[in-house]
């Protein structure tokens, strides 16, 4: 049997599991432990997305596998049915060796980086499955039975971090959903899918008739859309950073459409184990009161023109509307809007609606 000290790694993993920012750590961990150039964590089912975590020495071959869509044609995936059931797999569960010296995943993909063999260790992450990918060079060679026997006997134990991670993220979304509720706000949480898997209370009452969660999705009949907003929170989950995207305009049959605004926060981007990847906070501009100027005024330190600007902003009124309306050139609400935006530390007007929801 191989002489390896698992110990550290596997108190790395836990510790990972409290922060998701030792991630990387536990793997790099894993990785000497084992005698394996580098590590990464792929979830087996469903597209991995970029912020999976993986050791600096693999940071060149992640670059590409996301970047030249080896990650939806991940030859590897052919053996997950061995992974799952055995709680270990390698290059052999599911190529030949002249497979493997000819294949294109192989031969273009890793061969380049002087990668070639990998044996896949199973993580249990409540209802999901993630594996620990360790990495060896061409010359390094494959590992060897004795090798996998003992990541077969490892795999419950890094179960336990990953565990953890899933536990506390899955009470962090709770409680920012509860937040979003006590302040009136309607949010719907994402996972990694794209899927919305939980909605609170404000949500479920605005999500009738016109607009529904339908098969995990948010859904308007409006196709044109439900397209746009499934494409804004694809580019939001593949954004390597967080933030608020711009509102998707949803069309109701009566009333002004629901305005979608898709955000991801720092947090959520740092730990890949997380349920909640992305949220969708939604404003309804027929229903919600505007708030009071006074206390923009207050809270802000606005003048008058600033927070009646900011209050029909806050409305969902575009900037030209409100101009017009109060009869002000657009330079002046231009101008009145840079003010706002230096005043309430936001940089572009789809955050300002944000922190100014919070308000209404």
């Amino acid at each position: 049997m191989p002489a390896w000290n698992f110990g550290p790694a596997e108190q790395e993993f836990a510790e990972a599991g409290l922060d998701p920012a030792r991630w990387v750590q536990a793997l790099t961990s894993v990785a000497a432990a084992t005698g394996s150039f580098g590590a990464v964590m792929l979830p087996l089912s469903g597209d991995a997305l970029p912020n999976v975590p993986y050791t600096e020495s693999v940071s060149r071959v992640m670059e590409d596998y996301f970047r030249d869509g080896w990650h939806s044609q991940d030859e590897r995936m052919r053996t997950v049915p061995t992974l799952t059931q055995r709680g270990v797999a390698d290059d052999f569960d599911g190529h030949s060796a002249d497979e493997i010296a000819k294949h294109p995943y192989y031969q273009e993909f890793l061969g380049p980086h002087g990668l070639r063999w990998y044996a896949g260790v199973k993580v249990a992450c409540g209802e999901d499955l993630w594996a620990v990918a360790l990495q060896r060079t061409i010359d390094q060679g494959p590992f060897s039975a004795d090798e996998k026997d003992e990541l077969a006997r490892i795999s419950s134990r890094l179960s336990a971090g990953a565990a953890i991670a899933r536990a506390l993220s899955a009470s962090a979304a709770s409680g920012a959903l509860e937040a979003f509720e006590m302040s009136g706000t309607a949010v719907v949480l994402i996972n990694r899918h794209g899927h919305v898997f939980k909605a609170n209370a404000p949500a479920e009452r605005l999500l009738v008739d016109d607009i529904r969660i339908v098969k995990g999705q948010l859904t308007a009949k409006d196709i044109r859309a439900t397209t746009a907003l499934n494409r804004a929170l694809h580019d939001l989950l593949w954004r390597p950073t967080g933030g608020l995207s711009a509102p998707v305009a949803l069309p109701r049959a009566t009333g002004r459409p629901l305005l979608a605004y898709p955000a991801r926060l720092s947090n959520s981007t740092a730990n890949a184990l997380a349920d909640c990847q992305a949220m969708v906070i939604l404003i309804d501009p027929d229903s919600r009161s505007p708030a009071p100027e006074t206390n923009l005024r207050t809270v802000f330190r606005l003048t008058q023109a600033e927070a009646r600007l900011a209050t029909q902003l806050a409305r969902g009124e575009s900037l030209e509307n409100v101009a017009d309306q109060f009869g002000i050139g657009k330079e002046t609400a231009r101008s009145q809007l840079k003010s706002i935006f230096a005043k309430t530390g936001v940089h572009r007007q789809a955050e300002l609606v944000a922190v100014l929801a919070k308000l209404l």
